[in-house]
């Protein structure tokens, strides 16, 4: 008998979509287990606190709500690609079903069970499906298979020695490699940039398609594989470390790290959190550096810029916040001014008084 076909199951999408792990993609969270709160998603919206929970349907579906602001920022997944990717229904479903590796016309597979969020769950400690997929792509990207990935972060600046201390790697997408649930889908051909802790273990990883035509450039594991640990440590330079260089994202980070910077970047920084800030106020006064962020020069980046400076300030320390010219990141930047290690080394105002908190960890 031949196989039944289908057009989309929007049931099955649903199913086979982590909202957490999506949002996480588009925004930023607060807290854990039924405490998570996420900034809203909407592009035209800045709400100044985590705001989004997600709850199930009858149906037992996932859907998200902003509390804070537009009644209209709610929604299941499809609505949530809608409203971040300013597209129709149909292309929000096509995405997500390309996202979870359905097929058209494939087809019907049996549904995976229906997942909510645990009442009561702490940090979600890193899958070893993640290290053996960094593990993998990191071997792929020396294989001739990962020649256009090595060509594209060569481009960018980015040396051979930096790529293996940091242990980048690349994805050939999952046609050349099968992958469990959870993982990022390996829609196209993709760099993975591990996040490393400050002892240089693998803590995270984001993967950056190299093409993401209609769909984001960055996707992450599900949040069931591993919580992001929002801060992605460089390997340090020694032995004056200088100032710390916190950057939007990995690339940057080892652009400057690349200079004899030491550098962090803040993963999914649309929204710098407390926690961010708090491990950042605590390695500037426990070292006695300066914190220097380096900041695309676009809205978006403005935005990231004020919002850690002022919960860096809350916390009694400085941030400077530094912009390059002509709507440039700091990739764009470095591979355009040669001399721009220079604009960072110049003297900055030193942290203030010591914070009233302590983290717990030494950084």
């Amino acid at each position: 008998m031949a196989a039944r076909t289908k057009r989309w199951d929007i049931a099955e999408i649903l199913d086979r979509t982590d909202l957490a792990a999506l949002l996480d993609e588009h925004t930023s969270s607060q807290g854990e287990g039924h405490r998570r709160r996420w900034h809203c998603p909407a592009p035209d919206h800045h709400d100044q606190h985590p705001s989004v929970t997600i709850a199930a349907d009858a149906h037992g579906h996932e859907r998200w709500r902003c509390w804070s602001g537009d009644d209209t920022h709610r929604g299941d997944a499809i609505d949530l690609i809608m409203l971040t990717h300013r597209t129709d229904r149909a292309a929000a479903i096509a995405h997500l079903a390309e996202r979870a590796g359905i097929g058209r016309d494939e087809p019907t597979r049996p549904r995976a069970p229906h997942r909510t969020t645990p009442k009561e769950a702490g940090p979600v400690p890193l899958d070893d499906a993640v290290r053996r997929y960094v593990a993998a792509c990191e071997n792929v990207l020396w294989s001739r298979f990962g020649r256009p990935v090595r060509a594209w972060l060569h481009d960018r600046g980015l040396t051979d020695e930096t790529l293996h201390a940091h242990h980048i790697g690349a994805d050939p997408g999952r046609q050349m490699l099968r992958r469990p649930g959870g993982l990022p889908s390996g829609r196209a051909l993709a760099a993975t940039f591990p996040a490393l802790s400050p002892t240089g273990d693998i803590t995270y990883v984001q993967t950056r398609y190299l093409d993401p035509g209609d769909g984001p450039k960055y996707e992450n594991p599900a949040s069931k594989l591993g919580t992001n640990p929002r801060l992605a440590w460089t390997q340090r330079p020694v032995p004056d470390e200088g100032p710390l260089v916190v950057c939007e994202g990995i690339p940057d980070a080892l652009t400057a790290r690349q200079s004899g910077f030491t550098t962090v970047a803040i993963l999914g920084a649309q929204a710098p959190d407390p926690s961010v800030a708090d491990a950042l106020a605590a390695y500037a006064h426990r070292r006695s550096v300066d914190l220097i962020a380096v900041i695309d020069d676009d809205p978006a980046g403005h935005a990231w810029g004020t919002r850690l400076d002022t919960l860096i300030s809350e916390r009694g320390s400085h941030i400077t916040v530094i912009a390059p010219p002509g709507g440039l990141d700091l990739n764009a930047w470095a591979l355009t001014e040669p001399e721009w290690p220079a604009v960072l080394r110049a003297p900055h105002r030193a942290s203030v008084d010591p914070p009233a908190f302590d983290v717990g960890v030494e950084l």
